[in-house]
């Protein structure tokens, strides 16, 4: 990319706090710095916005110094990573409104990852449950998104580092000011070990309470799926879960007791179909067996071992169909059927038994190895 195209593109992130869908659409026809050099009543009728909002983004854009923001990048360790740029992702890419430029400290990567957001003020049931799953799910080598917030946030990212896993943060201030103050270090530690923290805000950009809902698209585009652990029917953590949903991304929730007000978001969930998680079997075990390439599963090898044994446990017609559903994962009733030239209620009655074994897991209609 051009250096005049990414310094237009830096100025042009700077108008975060207007609604910038159509400034995608003029994106797609026209270069960065075309836009910026549009008087308001061209940038008007070309974007299709107020002439008082597009006197507004030519203000803001014209306020911010790209070539300082560069400069203090490169000062403190940091990268700016435009729109159009061959290392921004795919994922932002994909958004409604993707940012234009992003501030990174750290590397990211093309991994499978969980995104793990809550409530700031979670229960002790709600904190343990965070690290004990965000910490299994980091130790196969599954990333950890969260959003760097106290609570729930702080405890995911801490348990991911602990179990030297890998842990993305997406801030909603300035990455020259880490916020909360007291995750400074959290932050530094997470870049240092191979994850990274960002934000499509500009140096100097306080907290704000707006820019965080803003911020939660990043957080659920980033993550194969995210897992909402504690917040009442108002919390952030059910923004990301909406934001999820639109980007077509799975949603997850644990469940909690009902007269917990911190249960009330994750209850609702579940009510409206996200899947039930109690650990972190039960999020793996809903990852497609096409997704788990490369993560590390030594640490389930008694399963392994348990199905060698599988004779013990169900029966002989059962353990033709695990046999097979080894062989051919995500494989459906009738699949198995055709294939094995047993009738339909018999593969169901042998289905049944292996799930009653915790042998197998139905997903979607498609049966697989429990990897449990």
């Amino acid at each position: 990319m051009e250096s005049k195209e990414k310094l237009a593109l830096i100025k042009i992130n700077a108008a975060y706090l207007l609604k910038t869908d159509w400034i995608s659409a003029l994106l797609a026809g026209r270069k960065p710095s075309e836009i910026l050099s549009m008087s308001p009543a061209e940038l008007s009728r070309e974007g299709g916005i107020s002439p008082e909002k597009a006197a507004k983004f030519l203000a803001i854009t014209s306020a911010l110094n790209p070539e300082k923001e560069l400069e203090q990048a490169a000062g403190n360790g940091l990268e700016i990573i435009c729109f159009g740029e061959k290392n921004y992702p795919a994922v932002f890419a994909e958004l409604y409104e993707p940012p234009a430029a992003f501030y990174v400290r750290g590397r990211l990567n093309d991994k499978l990852s969980l995104g793990v957001v809550g409530t700031r003020k979670p229960t002790d049931y709600g904190a343990g449950a965070a690290a004990e799953i965000a910490g299994k799910i980091a130790r196969a080598g599954i990333n950890i998104v969260s959003g760097l917030a106290r609570g729930i946030d702080t405890v995911a990212h801490r348990s991911a580092l602990k179990n030297k896993g890998i842990t993305f943060a997406v801030t909603g201030a300035g990455l020259d000011s880490v916020y909360p103050p007291e995750n400074r270090r959290l932050a530094a530690e997470i870049a240092d070990s191979g994850g990274a923290v960002i934000s499509e805000y500009p140096f100097s950009t306080r907290p704000l309470p707006f820019n965080f809902p803003r911020r939660n698209r990043l957080i659920s585009a980033l993550s194969w799926g995210t897992l909402v652990i504690e917040g009442d029917y108002n919390s952030g953590a059910l923004i990301t879960a909406r934001y999820a949903l639109e980007q077509n991304r799975e949603v997850m929730a644990l469940p909690g007791p009902v007269t917990s007000p911190m249960s009330n978001g994750p209850n609702s969930l579940i009510k409206d179909g996200a899947f039930l998680v109690r650990n972190a079997r039960d999020v793996v075990e809903t990852i497609p067996a096409s997704l788990l390439f490369g993560v590390d599963m030594k640490s389930f090898r008694e399963k392994e071992k348990e199905g060698e044994n599988i004779s013990e446990k169900v029966s002989q017609g059962a353990e033709k169909i695990y046999r097979l559903i080894k062989e051919y994962p995500e494989v459906t009733p009738d699949e198995i059927s055709h294939k094995t030239n047993l009738g339909i209620s018999e593969v169901s009655n042998f289905l049944f038994e292996l799930e009653s074994s915790s042998l197998v897991l139905n997903a979607g209609g498609k049966y697989k190895i429990s990897l449990f």
